[in-house]
């Protein structure tokens, strides 16, 4: 009987490893679309007639695609609970990416914005992990 509970012990260890390795992957995944969008509009930006003054909606929406994304790894990930899950990665993401934006500006503030935010990233780690948990496994 003992061999048994330690088989299902260093499952379970395995397991708790692979979640936690799918959720770093997760916010890997969101923080590089981050760059690719801000990358791309940056170019945008420089080469066409485009002004900052669509910067807060271009950075919305790429909160929430981001956090979508995270959110649909981590709920794929835990193949339950999509909608906490992918609330949840909402969460890390934006509190990540507040740390990193307050680390590398020379000041920072919280506004109101960061409501906002949170919300966006929130509702779409929230859609995320709802589409995640529910994909089609082939």
């Amino acid at each position: 009987m003992k061999t048994g509970g330690k088989k299902r012990e260093k499952k379970e260890n395995v397991k708790g490893k692979g979640n936690l390795l799918c959720m770093v992957k997760g916010l890997a995944v969101a923080f590089a679309i981050t760059c690719i969008i801000f990358i791309g509009f940056g170019i945008l930006l420089t080469y066409t007639e485009i002004t900052e003054e669509s910067l807060p909606m271009v950075s919305l929406v790429c909160t929430a695609l981001s956090a979508g994304a995270a959110g649909f790894d981590w709920a794929a990930c835990m193949q339950k609970r999509g909608l906490l899950w992918g609330m949840a990665a909402g969460t890390v993401y934006v509190v990540l990416l507040y740390v990193i934006i307050g680390l590398a500006a020379d000041q920072f503030s919280l506004e109101l914005s960061l409501v906002m935010t949170f919300a966006v990233a929130l509702a779409g780690g929230a859609v995320g992990g709802i589409l995640g948990v529910n994909r089609k496994h082939t």
